[in-house]
């Protein structure tokens, strides 16, 4: 089966197939930002610790990882499309599971399990599928379906919060989710091989037994692009309350301005990525990034600090998906495998870099700390300026 991107120039062409792709990545990200509004909800409702509730977000970091391992393997046994539609069903089950009223503990964490394994698949496949499909609009393309994936984001808690205070319930802000996921697969249909059929890679595996050397390099940009991020996004409220002495509700609430300007970024960053190169924007990014985080750093104003997280939250919003997109265009064709590896990569980084950031503040004290952020950045503008990426992105994508 042959693949050939809608479109030979850089701006994405927004075909049912493409439309299907982002609305099955907005329902992951609804339930990913959902889910941490849940998390206290469900502590109140089972009666359990909070080291005990924070285990269903280890849950769900834990099959991430373990997604990405087998991932790629899953999709060349069975298809990308077959793997995006077992993927909607398990992310069905795991809100349904998850979102059952008086369900255990035991049952609540093992849905965060099962949802872990549905959304990194989606994010896997519909990464792959877009970068695949439309060729040299893959890197906007792709940018684009992260800026509608976090005004989800945005929406999810707001939802939670809505059921929450009226007779609906939190649970119903969740099962959305399922909703959405169900009418995503009604609109699919039986097309799942035009979403990518088995072995469709086969022959840049037979091509070349390991990944080419330069993809590991856009493999620690990820790193550092998502220990920069959720970085930001699990300790920025923390600035506030140290800095400006904001409120916990106040100071979560701000998080906001970090979340709002990701999603502004990354539709500035599709409409840039169609006239300039990934390096390109990605290094303007970061320079932006840095700029916002000296901003939110140097001072102890709130508006002060509030506007440089906006700023930052600008700038880091488009290097996701633009850094996935330089593994992927580094990797001689191996989409699928790029895509899961670097899903693997992120998940360590997401893992990692918080944990060292609280770390090191109860030593050095969260201010000083808090510099890892653009410590971070600043070693991904030096590999972005010594390991750069000089080759054109092609004009079609072919996939055999």
């Amino acid at each position: 089966m042959t693949l050939r991107a809608p479109s030979t120039g850089a701006r994405p062409v927004r075909d049912g197939l493409t439309w299907l792709s982002y609305g099955q990545l907005a329902m992951s990200a609804w339930f990913m930002y959902a889910f941490g509004a849940t998390v206290a909800l469900v502590r109140d409702d089972q009666g359990t610790s909070r080291a005990e509730a924070a285990l269903h977000g280890s849950a769900l970091a834990v099959s991430g990882i373990l997604a990405g391992i087998i991932a790629f393997r899953l999709i060349e046994r069975l298809g990308r499309g077959v793997v995006l539609r077992l993927a909607s069903i398990g992310g069905i089950l795991a809100v349904v599971v998850y979102t059952w009223p008086s369900a255990p503990y035991a049952v609540t964490l093992s849905a965060a399990f099962l949802a872990g394994f549905a959304s990194t698949f989606i994010v896997i496949s519909v990464n792959a599928f877009l970068l695949s499909h439309q060729g040299s609009a893959g890197p906007a393309s792709l940018t684009e379906a992260n800026a509608i994936a976090s005004v989800s984001g945005l929406v999810a808690p707001l939802a939670v919060g809505a059921g929450a205070a009226t007779f609906l319930g939190w649970r119903a802000g969740v099962l959305v989710v399922a909703v959405g996921l169900v009418i995503v697969e009604i609109a699919r249909g039986r097309r799942t091989l035009q979403f990518g059929a088995p072995g469709e890679e086969k022959h840049a595996r037979d091509r070349a037994a390991h990944l080419p050397r330069r993809v590991y390099w856009s493999f620690a940009l990820i790193m550092c692009f998502l220990g920069t991020e959720f970085s930001m996004v699990l300790w920025s409220a923390d600035l506030l309350r140290e800095r400006a002495s904001y409120g916990p509700a106040a100071a979560a609430a701000s998080l906001a301005t970090v979340t709002g300007g990701m999603a502004i970024g990354r539709f500035v960053g599709s409409r840039l990525a169609e006239h300039w190169t990934i390096d390109r924007v990605l290094r303007i990014s970061v320079v932006v990034a840095l700029i916002g985080f000296a901003v939110a750093w140097l001072t102890d104003l709130g508006p002060i600090i509030l506007i440089g997280l906006f700023i930052t939250g600008l700038g880091i919003g488009v290097h996701w998906p633009l850094s996935v997109s330089r593994a992927v265009h580094a990797s001689g064709g191996m989409t699928d495998r790029t895509s899961a590896l670097a899903s693997v990569f992120s998940s360590i980084a997401i893992a990692v870099a918080p944990f060292v950031l609280g770390a090191l503040s109860d030593i050095i004290g969260f201010h000083q700390a808090f510099l890892l952020v653009p410590a971070m950045l600043s070693v991904s503008l030096i590999i972005l300026l010594v390991r750069p990426d000089h080759d054109p992105a092609p004009a079609t994508s072919t996939v055999s």
